[in-house]
């Protein structure tokens, strides 16, 4: 069965874990994974057009379009031939100003910080590649024995079921993570979005 292989991403985050006093400036540091960077992108974009064009609104198509450039861009791989969007550099302030405010890091960033580490982590670190395929969502097959996360028996409910307990984890962590964080701007959306 193709899932997509977590247990990489799951080992640099358990080391920025480790060594998060030598890596963070704050006590209080929010990790966002793909969602949650992906929707900053979002409102960083429809806050650069409010500023531009006065309307707080982003086409979906922008949002990939960008999504796939500042993927490549921020994790220093190849972007010839991509198209970007206009003021890509005031969306990725907005954005990066977004994160600053929030007491948030993305995996990228995470990725960063744990790549200047001199540990032994070195050994298993992932690659630029890796981590953009993991945002990005791209599968790739692993055996059940690989993953201890699969279930080992067929999970009886259906997709709809399964949908509704995601949106609701979704939604009890972004909960918890106001708690931790109350500078969380996108916990709070979330939470605002789907109370």
């Amino acid at each position: 069965m193709a899932v997509l292989n977590q247990l990489p991403v799951l080992g640099m985050i358990k080391e920025f874990r480790r060594s998060w006093r030598a890596l963070c400036s704050s006590e209080r540091t929010t990790l966002c994974g793909p969602d949650s960077m992906l929707l900053a992108l979002q409102l960083s974009m429809a806050e650069n057009n409010k500023q531009h064009r006065g309307e707080f609104t982003v086409c979906l198509s922008d949002v990939l379009l960008t999504w796939k450039y500042f993927l490549h861009e921020k994790l220093n791989l190849p972007i010839e031939n991509m198209k970007v969007v206009e003021h890509y550099e005031d969306i990725k302030k907005t954005y990066d100003d977004f994160l600053k405010n929030s007491n948030t890091l993305d995996l990228i960033d995470v990725y960063k910080k744990c790549s200047s580490l001199t540990s032994n982590y070195e050994n298993n670190m992932i690659s630029p590649i890796q981590l953009r395929d993991f945002l990005s969502g791209t599968e790739y097959a692993v055996s059940d024995e690989a993953n201890p996360h699969m279930p080992e028996s067929p999970v009886k409910c259906s997709q709809n079921d399964e949908q509704v307990r995601v949106l609701v984890k979704k939604i009890f962590f972004s909960y918890l993570s106001l708690l931790v964080n109350s500078k969380n701007d996108l916990a709070l959306a979330s939470i605002l979005n789907i109370p």
